[in-house]
């Protein structure tokens, strides 16, 4: 690959890859699907006689990836890998290293406390999906996205003895959600599909023998399941109902009793999805490609017939070091 590596790092707003390049030994970043934070790394060279300011309480960083492809430092093609704070660095010595470990900066730190709340449910009032998560989000100044699958789906009372963050998690789960917190928006919209919040199929990375430097191909036969089947109580009659997602086996039966019928059959088509993306991954080592994100897709070609084709990114992590630029990427099957 006759490509140069490029990278930013802005320190509370200000570039200082330029001034630091020859003392950065090393920039991660890991992109993630879900709440969980995304994360940076920086790896300073901390010459005794040249020490880096340690940082003084939180502070930004901002991380941008690419390659120069012949232009000069100023005008060459960044990717934006997100802001993030350093909440923790570690002085290592007697090679004396300055390390910064950054968090992205996602949610208000209430999202994170433990909350009691009752969320009701009736037939005069019915307790939506789309309710919890708009009320949660504009307790904490965002905008919901939510896709229009979930637009119908109708909660059973929930006793809340969680947080909110908690709580978001497991209706993501359970209905085998993409939640993420971007750019003050709480998105909640449907995994492993390679497509946005609108339903437009979201832009693919090729990635060929020419890219690629491994790859793990891993089929976990012991989590193929068939048929998932749900339980929802019929008032009507006064009757427990089971609904099902698929008709092979083995079968795998939902801990939950649901409102009604329809939240029942969507909850067990979300899980049959959800067992048949995990069926099978692949782990991925290849040159880096900045523009491979979680949520996204990548497409392998002429690689092998076992992982050629399209599949959903779970997490990348993306390392420019003396060794060059990689990206080490998780993913699973796209859903059907």
């Amino acid at each position: 690959m006759e490509l140069q590596a490029h990278y930013s790092v802005k320190a509370n707003g200000k570039e200082v890859a330029a001034q630091l390049r020859d003392r950065i030994a090393e920039v991660r970043v890991t992109l993630r699907t879900g709440l969980l934070s995304d994360t940076c790394y920086v790896k300073f060279d901390n010459l005794g006689n040249l020490p880096i300011t340690a940082p003084q309480g939180a502070e930004d960083l901002e991380i941008g990836m690419g390659y120069k492809q012949g232009t000069d430092d100023n005008s060459a093609p960044i990717v934006e890998m997100g802001k993030y704070s350093v909440g923790e660095y570690q002085l290592i010595g007697p090679v004396r290293a300055l390390e910064l470990h950054g968090n992205k900066v996602l949610w208000d730190q209430e999202l994170k406390t433990l909350k009691f709340k009752s969320w009701p449910n009736s037939d005069d009032a019915p307790l939506m999906l789309t309710d919890v998560i708009s009320e949660i989000a504009g307790q904490y100044g965002l905008s919901p996205c939510i896709a229009d699958s979930y637009q119908q789906i109708q909660l059973p009372q929930i006793e809340q003895s969680e947080s909110d963050m908690q709580l978001l998690s497991k209706l993501a789960e359970q209905y085998d959600a993409f939640m993420k917190i971007v750019n003050d928006k709480l998105i909640f919209m449907n995994k492993g599909t390679g497509r946005s919040l609108s339903g437009q199929p979201l832009p693919e990375v090729v990635l060929g023998p020419k890219w690629l430097t491994s790859w793990v191909l891993n089929a976990q036969h012991y989590k193929s399941v068939g048929e998932v089947k749900a339980k929802f109580y019929d008032f009507d009659i006064a009757e427990l109902k089971v609904v099902n997602a698929g008709s092979a086996s083995p079968s795998h039966i939902l801990p939950y009793v649901f409102a009604d019928e329809a939240s029942a059959q969507v909850a067990a088509q979300s899980k049959l999805a959800q067992f048949k993306r995990s069926h099978k991954s692949v782990q991925l080592h290849t040159f880096g490609k900045p523009d491979i994100v979680a949520g996204g897709v990548v497409e392998i070609e002429d690689v092998a017939d076992e992982i050629n084709g399209r599949w959903y990114v779970n997490e990348v992590e993306h390392v420019i070091n003396g060794q060059g630029y990689y990206s080490y990427v998780n993913c699973e099957a796209l859903a059907e």
